[in-house]
């Protein structure tokens, strides 16, 4: 790590290492911000997430677009740490219909369990985003994870050695940046757990907090693996914990990939150079994009519906085939007992309200798996990229 860059204005202190080099232990939050730079970006994220809110609405059931952006969270999260899996592969294993035996769809899999679990923990436990919830998400994530991707490497715990990022190929020397050391984590955590949840948290704008919390979480980096994938876990989590929404519908890696470079760079100028301003602002912008990027998979989800109960009540008169539709957006994979178990029906007449939806092209058989399920690959795809 180049020490010259830590200046005056860097926002925290070098320590020694055992390692033979300086790691950087970061200021405890909050940092003094020119807010009144901030209005515009602040106020765009803001009504973005507020459209956003008005749009899911218009959904009979929120949830429907929860689980799409979940998985193209998941998806993408892990794609950011070198992770590859298909979005079929990680809905058929999600829904418990296959056990993934992939690495990459293990990862994948595991992001996303450990999202509702921590999203479960702080709705129905009424926990606080705390080391608990933390340590929990991270211990989901690497589960049966191979020892190349970071198992068996204090799941659940803090590191137990000095972790770096960036060029550590080549030797810890040559690392971009160096996090605190292991003696210095839990005091951070400490610290980060504090400030979130403060008595007089109300007095910051919650995005602000969000992004404040982001970077301390990635510049403390607690974990010997994972981290990325934690700290990208922790802004849904507080979108949720400080009500911006009532359901969980805002997730930003998608669009962090598409700027993954500025994203790095910018939260090593906080370190190096105390750029909140540039961070916190690059942030919003991620925010809103983010925001007005789910609204369009509302748009999309609420037309493909209307043209799928169109489509297949001109083909058949059978009521239980439009309601079989309506079935698919609440869970798009289904097997011919969860269709006799939603209508009350024999296996033969499962199958063919299921096979007319086959031929009007909303189902596909995946006869790989036993017993057969189908899905429904428009809906599943409904929050990618168009």
């Amino acid at each position: 790590m180049d020490t010259s860059l830590f200046g005056s204005k860097s926002t925290g202190h070098l320590v020694d290492t055992p390692n033979n080099v300086k790691a950087f232990v970061p200021n405890a939050l909050p940092p003094e911000l020119d807010l009144a730079s901030l209005i515009v970006p602040l106020q765009n994220a803001r009504d973005a997430i507020a459209e956003l809110r008005g749009a899911s609405r218009r959904l009979g059931n929120p949830y429907i677009l929860v689980r799409p952006l979940q998985r193209r969270e998941a998806l993408t999260s892990s794609a950011m740490e070198g992770t590859f899996t298909t979005d079929d592969d990680l809905l058929i294993a999600d829904a418990g219909m296959d056990e993934a035996s992939d690495q990459a769809s293990i990862e994948v899999r595991n992001y996303l369990r450990a999202l509702s679990e921590s999203l479960r923990m702080l709705q129905e436990d009424g926990l606080p985003i705390c080391h608990k919830v933390i340590r929990t998400a991270h211990d989901i994530l690497l589960s049966g994870v191979g020892s190349h991707r970071g198992a068996n490497r204090n799941r659940g715990s803090y590191k137990t050695e000095q972790n770096a990022i960036g060029g550590v190929r080549r030797g810890i020397e040559h690392a971009r940046f160096v996090p605190p050391p292991p003696t210095e984590t839990e005091k951070c955590m400490d610290q980060l757990e504090a400030y979130i949840n403060r008595p007089n948290r109300d007095e910051t704008p919650p995005l602000i907090d969000m992004a404040l919390a982001h970077y301390q979480l990635e510049a403390i980096h607690p974990f010997s693996d994972g981290n990325g994938r934690v700290g990208r876990m922790l802004i849904s989590l507080m979108a949720v914990e400080r009500g911006l929404f009532e359901t969980p519908l805002l997730y930003v890696s998608p669009e962090l990939e598409g700027r993954k470079d500025e994203y790095i760079d910018l939260m090593l100028a906080v370190s190096t150079n105390g750029a909140w301003n540039d961070w916190i602002s690059f942030f919003l912008d991620i925010v809103e994009d983010s925001a007005r990027s789910s609204i369009q998979v509302v748009d999309r989800l609420i037309s493909l519906q209307a043209s799928y109960r169109e489509r297949v009540t001109l083909a058949t008169k059978a009521a239980n085939a439009v309601a079989l539709v309506d079935m698919l957006f609440d869970s798009p994979i289904v097997r011919v007992r969860d269709v006799q178990d939603a209508f009350g029906v024999t296996y033969r007449a499962a199958r063919n309200t299921i096979d007319k939806l086959i031929e009007q092209g909303v189902l596909v058989e995946v006869s790989r798996l036993h017993p057969t399920v189908f899905i429904a690959p428009e809906i599943m795809k409904v929050a990618d990229r168009e």
